[in-house]
């Protein structure tokens, strides 16, 4: 499911004539045919990828996403975003709050600026590519914690 929205986000964007090459290269790179493609490969960028959808808006308050995230850097050894403690140090963890998603075959999708002002056909489409994402990392977030609402 996931794969094919990620196929549907590069048919529009290459419709749209409006892509950059690095945007189409990074949604085709993503896709690689498999669905854990759009999930993250660390349960610390899996964290960093919850706060990053959490502060721009693409997981609403009621998601769970902020008790997600805090419950993996527990698992993680930290206790929450906002205590100094070192999960939140993690290279995994900074790029996902970043937006960079990091999938298990090493590949990288930058969610960034998916939430600006562009409100061309190809911001429309990475923007509900980013919500898509989240709420696949959410999921997986859950999956992680011993299965809260798989």
């Amino acid at each position: 499911m996931k794969t094919v929205l990620a196929g549907i986000a590069l048919t529009l964007t290459v419709a749209s004539g409006a892509a950059s090459a690095a945007q189409l290269d990074s949604l085709k790179g993503m896709m690689g045919g498999s669905t854990s493609s759009l999930t993250s490969g660390s349960t610390s960028n899996a964290a960093g990828i919850l706060q990053y959808c959490v502060t721009n808006n693409y997981l609403g308050g009621d998601s769970g996403a902020s008790g997600v995230k805090d419950q993996l850097l527990g698992k993680l050894g930290g206790k929450s975003s906002t205590a100094a403690a070192a999960p939140t140090q993690d290279a995994g963890y900074l790029d996902g709050a970043k937006g960079l998603l990091k999938s298990k075959d090493g590949k990288t999708l930058d969610l960034g600026g998916a939430a600006g002002s562009d409100s061309s056909p190809t911001g429309d489409m990475k923007e509900k590519l980013t919500h898509k994402v989240c709420k696949a990392v959410l999921k997986q977030g859950k999956s992680m914690l011993g299965g809260m609402g798989k």
